[in-house]
């Protein structure tokens, strides 16, 4: 069992500065992509790239390796002047929710949200009374 949390987080900037992160930390970056595997995806327009964890469920311990790797990883995208993103979002009723944000031109892609769903519409026999 254990505690979880619904991770996302977001690095970004012109298409050139994030390429050159990812060259610079080339053996970092692919550790985090053996690590969260297709939660971590690379997007690109001709004005903007961006490196995405999408991490739904998943145990968020700063004790955890993958966990200091990307918080590493941020910390570096801030020092090359790149904009950073992330929302942690645990289970705890009490407000367990963390934000950070970095950047000369932050857009907030990301916010926190809360939403419950309810899976009525998979139980075929159940009717309205």
């Amino acid at each position: 069992m254990g505690y979880r949390s619904e991770v996302k987080s977001v690095i970004y900037g012109e298409p050139r500065e994030v390429q050159l992160f990812k060259e610079a930390c080339f053996d970092l970056y692919n550790q985090i992509c053996e690590d969260y595997g297709d939660e971590v995806t690379t997007l690109s327009s001709p004005s903007r790239a961006f490196i995405y964890l999408n991490a739904n469920y998943t145990k968020w311990y700063n004790e955890f390796d993958e966990v200091r790797r990307w918080h590493e990883f941020l910390d570096i995208a801030n020092d090359v002047g790149l904009n950073t993103e992330f929302v942690r979002v645990g289970e705890s009723s009490d407000g367990d929710i963390e934000q950070d944000y970095h950047g000369k031109s932050n857009l907030y892609y990301l916010t926190p949200r809360v939403s419950i769903d309810v899976g009525f519409e998979y139980d075929t026999e159940l009717k309205e009374v």
